[in-house]
């Protein structure tokens, strides 16, 4: 999916994230959080939000696919990464 096929508003909502999620990752910085650290937090968020969303369970179930797309598209990454063709291994 290229940039061209991305709605406006995605767009907008994407940098608006983009700043927050830098403004976090520079607190991060400052205070020396480890990325295990920074993963634990961003877990008690998750937990949190779910909590939130309880109420809508149609949002949460949106929020748990994303967060699967995500991991998926991360472990896919990974794989594709450490594959090598069949005659090399």
């Amino acid at each position: 999916m290229s940039e061209n096929d991305v709605s406006p508003a995605v767009l907008e909502l994407s940098e608006r994230l983009r700043t927050i999620v830098n403004d976090i990752l520079n607190m991060f910085n400052q205070h020396n959080i480890s990325p295990s650290e920074a993963g634990t937090v961003v877990l008690a968020l998750i937990h949190r939000l779910m909590g939130v969303l309880q109420e809508n369970q149609e949002e949460q179930r949106a929020f748990v696919a994303a967060i699967i797309e995500v991991v998926n598209q991360h472990l896919l990454g990974m794989l594709e990464s450490n594959s090598t063709p069949a005659c090399q291994s």
